[in-house]
This record gives C-alpha cells, sequence and structure tokens, in this order.
C-alpha cells in the first residue's frame, strides 16, 4: 500500500512538515501524539513494522519526560475547545490517542496513564472489538472510559475508507461505528480517525453528518486551527526518546540548537 511504503520517509520528515505548516497560517501548537502497539520490540522485526511499535519501557520513558518536565496533557475536547476559541490551554499542552485498539495498549500503556493520571483518547474499530483477542473488550474499554479516557471512533472494519464509494457502506463505517460505541459504552462519541489518516472531502462530510465533533488524520505536524477540525494534523510517535523531546519540548529543541551553535563555533576556533 502507498501509505505503508512512504510511513518512514513521512516520520522522517516531520520537523520539516512542522516548521511548513506553521508558516501556513495554523494557529494552536499541541501535539496530538499518535500510539498503535505498545510492544517489546522482537528479533527480526522490520524497520517499518518498529515504527509503528514503541516498546512499554519507552513509552514509559516518554511519559515519565512529560512528567518531569510538567507538560501537561489534555483531552481532545479540551483541545478542539481551545480550537473554537471557548478557552485557551496551558503553554506546551499535548494530546496522546492510540489507534486500533490493540490488547498490548490496555496491558503496557494503560497502567502508566493511570499511574501519572494522564487522559488518552482510544480510537477503536468496532468489529474486532470482543471478538479477536489482540484487541479490547467491551468491558475493557468501559474500565478505560471511566478512568477518564476517551473512546473514539476508528470505522467499523478499519477499510481504505477513501476507496468506499457506496454511500450506504461509507455511513456504516462512520455513523455505524459512532452507534454501536455509544450502545455499548453509554456516553457520546465526539470524535473519529481516519483509517491509514487518509479521507476525502465526500467522507468527510459523512464524519461531519454522522455528528463528531472533529476527525484526526494521521501525520502532518504539531500545528492546527479550527479551519481543519475534520482533519486535524498529528504526530506518529516511534520508541525515539529524543524525537519524542523535540516534539512536546520545544525548550529541548532550542538548547539543543543551541548547543550545536556553540560547538560549531568552538570548532571554528580551533581550525
Amino acid at each position: 500500500m502507498k501509505y505503508r511504503l512512504r510511513f518512514p520517509m513521512l516520520l522522517a520528515a516531520f520537523v520539516a512538515t512542522a516548521t511548513a505548516v506553521r508558516a501556513q497560517g495554523d494557529s494552536l501548537r499541541v501535539p496530538i501524539l499518535v500510539y498503535h502497539s505498545i510492544h517489546p520490540w522482537e528479533t527480526g522485526e522490520s524497520a517499518l513494522k518498529r515504527s509503528m511499535e514503541v516498546p512499554p519501557d519507552s513509552f514509559e520513558a516518554q511519559m515519565s519526560y512529560l512528567h518531569e518536565r510538567g507538560i501537561p496533557v489534555v483531552s481532545m475536547a479540551a483541545f478542539v475547545d481551545a480550537l473554537e476559541g471557548k478557552h485557551a490551554l496551558p503553554p506546551h499542552a499535548v494530546v496522546i490517542t492510540f489507534d486500533d485498539g490493540w490488547q498490548n495498549q490496555y496491558h503496557h500503556a494503560f497502567p502508566i496513564l493511570k499511574r501519572f493520571g494522564y487522559t488518552a483518547t482510544v480510537f477503536v474499530f468496532t468489529n474486532a472489538i470482543g471478538r479477536n483477542d489482540r484487541y479490547y473488550t467491551w468491558d475493557q474499554l468501559r474500565e478505560m472510559q471511566s478512568a477518564g479516557l476517551t473512546i473514539g471512533s476508528h470505522t467499523r472494519y478499519h477499510p481504505r475508507i477513501e476507496k468506499v464509494h457506496d454511500p450506504k457502506e461509507l455511513n456504516a463505517e462512520i455513523a455505524g461505528s459512532r452507534a454501536t460505541l455509544q450502545k455499548q459504552l453509554g456516553s457520546s462519541v465526539d470524535f473519529f480517525a481516519y483509517p491509514f489518516g487518509v479521507s476525502t472531502p465526500e467522507v468527510e462530510a459523512v464524519v461531519r453528518s454522522a455528528g463528531y465533533r472533529a476527525a484526526r488524520s494521521f501525520t502532518g505536524g504539531p500545528w492546527n486551527t479550527a479551519q481543519n477540525l475534520w482533519h486535524l494534523k498529528s504526530v506518529p510517535i516511534t520508541g525515539s526518546l529524543n524525537r519524542f523531546r523535540e516534539i512536546v519540548d520545544p525548550t529541548f529543541v532550542a538548547k539543543h540548537d543551541t548547543k550545536a551553535h556553540k560547538s560549531a563555533t568552538e570548532a571554528r576556533r580551533h581550525s
């Protein structure tokens, strides 16, 4: 799939992308962090597979970094409220999200989030819930919701939704998944994430009409504005702590650039 082939290149180009996004006039820098599997790396894994996995100890180090630096973690709802001008967010805030609904998120990430008191939004595709032991059960989702996490939709079957042209099928994936989640969880489901991060204007129109407040894409950088509520940009997260620091902590980037500049200056003096 084109998405899979391009993923490492998109990941490597994040910093340049974020700069370009800012230049285009986006108004709020709140990185939406995207995790998939929280699972130990295994021998022989491809670079692509590892780019979609964060080992549990790396995830814990990343959450510890947020805690130590006092970087606020806010809910998707608070972020969307801020984009709509309803209130301001604290400086350097981030949003944590998980895609697909893997069991390893529940076993490895959820306890760490609870320990730090962090919220997150979990986007699940509903057909797998309670039917495949690699994915959440409904009871686990209810437990996470009761602990303060938000559950969002990632469609019913995780298709290449931009290629779904049958209106009934498209509505079932988008509105049908929302209805299933609301029935099972007993609360409104307000946020949607596009499978593979890809959509079309037609897909976005169905998401709007289904009653969601906003929809998240995949990649694009840390800057967003109210004009892209239905295609929110985000940042894929890997196991690299240094890259994580660059994303969530602008002061780390500034310090890193300053040190690099001083080192280059010293090198020139002694050359």
